[in-house]
C-alpha cells in the first residue's frame, strides 16, 4: 500500500500545472492582476491523500509481547442421546444437565482440541476435533434424541467412530473421552469397549448420570402436543441409572475412571482437570510468542477527512454546510447517490425520501423501490424539479441493478428483466438531468450486462433442448430393450410346456434343449450388454442435468436416481436370468427373473413419462426416493408365481396414474432441505422404532 505514495508526485505536478494555467487564462481575460490563490489548499489534498495511504497500510504502535500455552491434548465428548436421558430426575433433565456439565468444561480449557459425538442406537459425529469452541457449543445445543436414526444406547458405536474417525495416530496417551450416560442398555458389547480403549491408548472418563436407586419416568410428547410418559407392553417406564454395570466396564480399564453424580449437579470441569492432573501435555509453554499492536488507521482516516473538507469548504455555503457534507461522506460510503433539494418540497415528500434512502443503504432494495413508487404516486414528483427527479430515478436504478446482481446466477431470465428496468431508470434521469454524467457512465455496462444475461438465457434454453432430445432418445432405448426383453421370455417355455411330453412341439430332443440354452444365453447377454449401454447413457444424461454452479454432491435428490437404481437392479436380474438359462430345468427360474427385468423397465418408463410435461433440472424425486426405499421385492419362484397367477403380465394389471414432479428450483430444494432437516429426523426415528426392542 506504500507505493501508493508515489501518486503524490504526479498530483503535485497536475495541481501545479493548473494553478499555473488558471493564472494565464485569468491574465488573457483582462481581469487585471489575478487574485491569490490559497496553494495552501493544494498542499491539504495532498496531505490528505498521503495520510489516506499510510492509514490503508495499517500503521500500529505500543507493541505488547505475549506467550503461548500450548498443553495440547485431544478431548472427545461421548454425549448419550437416547430417550432415557430425558427423565428428569436431573434438572432440568439428564441431557441438559450433562450438555451444562460439558459446556463447564469447555469455559476452562485454552488450547485442548474438542470433539463431540452423540450415540443412542448407533453415533454421529457433530463435531471434530477443533479449537474452535464456540462451534462445539453451537454443535451441542443440536444434540437432541432426534439426531441418530435408532433408539437404544450402544456405547460401542461411538467408542468405535471417535477412535476411527478423530483421534489422530501417534499421539497415543493424549485421547481423552469423557462420556456422559445414565447406563441404559449398554449390552454385551463391553469387552470389545476396553479392547479398542487398550489398544489405541486412549483415556475413559466415564460420567453415570441419574438417580440409581428410585430412577424417573420418561416424558414424550405425543402426536397432539400433549406432554405424557414413555410406556412399554402397557407398562410406564421407570429409567435409573446403571451405576453398578458402568462401574464394571472401567473395571478392567488402566486408564479409566467411573464417576457417579446420581441427579445433583456436578461440576465436569473439575472432575476432568483432577483425572488429566498426572497425565502428560504436548506442546509447549511459553516458548512461543507474538506481538499485538495498537492500530492507528482509524485516527488518521478521521484526520484526512478534516483535512480534504478544510480544503473544499469555499465551494460550501454556511447554509448547506451540514447536509453537503453529510450527503457527500454518505454518498462515498455506502456508494449511491443521495439528492440535494434544490427546491422546497413538502414534509412528507422528505420523510418518503429519507426511508427510502435508508432501506437503499440497508439493502433493503424491495422496501425501497416500494418508497420510490409511493413518491411518485402519491404526488411528491410535482414538487421536486428535473434534478431531483432525475436522482430519484438514477437510485431507483440502482435499486434493480442490486436485485438484477443477486438473482443472476438462479434466475437469469428475471435478472435480465431487472436490468432492462434499470436501464430504462439511468435513460430517464439523464433525459431529465443531460449533465448528469453517473447516469450516463451506467449505461455501458448495464448494455454488456443485458447482452451476458441474453446469452446465458440462451445457453441455457439450448441446454434445456439437448437435455429433451436425449431423453426422448433415452426411453426409445427403452423401449426397444423392453420389447426384446419381453420377446426373449416368450420363446423361454415355460414349466408347463416343458412338461407336456414327448408330443410338445416346444422341446422335442436334448440336443435340441441344448441348442435352445445356448441361443436363450446368447440373446440374454446381448440384452445385457444393451442395458448396461442405457444405463451408461442413463448416468451421462443425470450429470448433464444437474444444474450449472451446483455440485452434484450438494444436490438432496439426484434427478435420475430412482431410473439408475431400477435399471441397475435389471440388469442384475438380467444376469441370473443369463446363469438359469445355460440348464434347460432352470427354464423357468430364468422366465422369473426376466419378468422381475421387464417389470424394472417398464417402472423406469412409468418414471420417465411422468415427467415429460416438465423441466427435468427442477424436478424433485424426494417423495419417489421414500415410496421405493419402503418396497420389498421378492425374487423367489413362489412369490412371483403367486403374483402372476391371475393377472398375468405385471404391467397390464399395475398400471398407475403418473404424478406431476413439483415445480422447484435448486434454491427451493435446498432450503427445503434445511429446513426439514430435523422432520425427517424424528420421521426416521419412528421408522426404526420397531428394529429396537427398547429404543429409550
Amino acid at each position: 500500500m506504500l507505493l501508493l505514495l508515489l501518486a503524490v508526485i504526479p498530483l503535485a505536478g497536475i495541481l501545479r500545472y493548473a494553478r499555473l494555467r488558471r493564472r494565464i487564462l485569468l491574465e488573457e481575460m483582462g481581469s487585471g492582476k489575478p487574485p491569490p490563490y490559497a496553494k495552501w489548499r493544494d498542499n491539504a489534498r495532498l496531505a490528505a491523500l498521503t495520510i489516506m495511504v499510510i492509514a490503508t497500510a495499517k500503521p500500529g504502535f505500543d507493541p505488547q509481547r505475549n506467550s503461548v500455552s500450548q498443553s495440547g491434548r485431544d478431548v472427545v465428548f461421548v454425549l448419550d442421546v437416547s430417550r432415557s436421558m430425558l427423565a428428569e430426575d436431573a434438572s432440568p433433565n439428564r441431557l441438559n444437565a450433562s450438555k451444562n456439565g460439558i459446556r463447564d468444561v469447555l469455559d476452562t480449557l485454552s488450547t485442548e482440541r474438542v470433539g463431540l459425538v452423540i450415540y443412542a442406537g448407533n453415533s454421529n459425529i457433530l463435531c471434530p476435533l477443533t479449537y474452535d469452541y464456540n462451534f462445539v457449543r453451537y454443535m451441542l445445543d443440536q444434540a437432541t434424541t432426534r439426531a441418530v436414526d435408532f433408539g437404544g444406547t450402544v456405547l460401542l458405536s461411538a467408542v468405535e467412530k471417535s477412535i476411527d474417525n478423530l483421534l489422530l495416530e501417534g499421539r497415543e496417551g493424549m485421547h481423552d473421552l469423557i462420556v456422559l450416560t445414565d447406563g441404559e442398555e449398554h449390552g454385551a458389547q463391553n469387552e470389545r469397549v476396553e479392547e479398542l480403549l487398550e489398544e489405541n491408548g486412549v483415556g475413559l472418563l466415564l460420567i453415570g448420570v441419574g438417580d440409581p436407586s428410585a430412577g424417573s419416568r420418561i416424558p414424550i410428547t405425543d402426536e397432539e402436543g400433549q406432554r405424557t410418559y414413555l410406556k412399554y407392553e402397557g407398562d410406564f417406564v421407570t429409567t435409573r441409572l446403571k451405576d453398578k454395570e458402568l462401574g464394571e466396564l472401567v473395571r478392567g480399564i488402566d486408564n479409566a475412571t467411573y464417576q457417579s453424580v446420581g441427579a445433583s449437579s456436578f461440576d465436569l470441569a473439575g472432575l476432568y482437570l483432577d483425572y488429566i492432573a498426572e497425565k502428560p501435555a504436548s506442546g509447549s509453554i511459553g516458548d512461543q510468542t507474538y506481538v499485538t499492536y495498537r492500530e492507528a488507521g482509524i485516527p488518521l482516516m478521521i484526520l484526512a477527512l478534516l483535512l480534504l473538507i478544510t480544503a473544499e469548504r469555499h465551494i460550501i455555503t454556511k447554509a448547506a454546510t451540514n447536509k453537503v457534507i453529510s450527503s457527500y461522506v454518505i454518498g462515498v460510503l455506502s456508494g449511491f447517490y443521495l439528492m440535494t433539494p434544490t427546491s422546497a418540497v413538502e414534509p412528507w415528500v422528505e420523510e418518503r425520501l429519507t426511508d427510502a434512502l435508508e432501506h437503499q443503504k440497508a439493502g433493503r432494495y424491495s422496501e425501497a423501490l416500494e418508497a420510490f413508487t409511493l413518491i411518485i404516486e402519491e404526488g411528491g414528483s410535482k414538487q421536486m424539479d428535473n434534478n431531483q427527479l432525475a436522482t430519484l430515478a438514477f437510485n431507483e436504478g440502482l435499486c434493480f441493478l442490486a436485485q438484477a446482481e443477486a438473482q443472476a446466477s438462479q434466475e437469469p431470465k428475471a435478472a435480465l428483466g431487472l436490468v432492462m428496468q434499470a436501464r430504462s431508470r439511468f435513460l430517464n434521469a439523464r433525459r431529465m438531468k443531460p449533465d448528469f454524467d453517473r447516469a450516463g457512465q451506467r449505461l455501458d455496462p448495464v448494455a454488456q450486462m443485458i447482452a451476458d444475461y441474453q446469452k446465458q438465457i440462451s445457453e441455457a434454453e439450448q441446454r434445456q433442448q439437448d437435455i429433451e432430445e436425449k431423453m426422448q432418445e433415452l426411453i426409445e432405448m427403452l423401449q426397444e430393450l423392453l420389447k426384446r426383453q419381453i420377446e426373449l421370455r416368450n420363446d423361454v417355455p415355460s414349466r408347463s410346456q416343458q412338461h407336456r411330453g414327448p408330443a410338445s412341439q416346444s422341446l422335442t430332443s436334448p440336443q435340441d434343449a441344448v441348442a435352445k440354452s445356448t441361443r436363450f444365453h446368447s440373446d440374454q447377454l446381448d440384452l445385457i450388454e444393451t442395458a448396461n449401454h442405457v444405463r451408461i447413457f442413463m448416468d451421462e444424461l443425470d450429470q448433464a442435468m444437474t444444474p450449472e454452479g451446483v455440485d452434484a454432491e450438494q444436490m438432496p435428490v439426484s434427478i435420475l436416481s430412482e431410473p439408475l437404481q431400477l435399471i441397475t437392479e435389471g440388469i442384475e436380474a438380467q444376469d441370473r436370468a443369463a446363469e438359469q438359462l445355460r440348464k434347460w430345468a432352470f427354464w423357468p427360474d430364468a422366465r422369473l427373473q426376466q419378468q422381475i427385468a421387464i417389470d424394472k423397465i417398464e417402472d423406469i418408463l412409468d418414471l420417465l413419462a411422468s415427467d415429460q410435461s416438465e423441466d427435468w433440472d427442477e424436478g424433485d424425486w424426494e417423495d419417489w426416493e421414500e415410496d421405493w426405499d419402503d418396497m420389498e421385492f421378492s425374487d423367489s419362484e413362489g412369490g412371483m408365481n403367486a403374483s402372476m397367477e391371475g393377472q398375468g403380465d405385471l404391467a397390464a394389471g399395475a398400471e398407475m396414474q403418473a404424478l406431476p414432479l413439483p415445480n422447484y428450483s435448486v434454491e427451493d430444494i435446498l432450503m427445503e432441505e434445511q429446513g426439514s432437516l430435523q422432520f425427517r429426523q424424528q420421521q426416521r426415528a419412528v421408522a426404526n422404532k420397531g428394529k429396537v426392542e427398547k429404543d429409550w
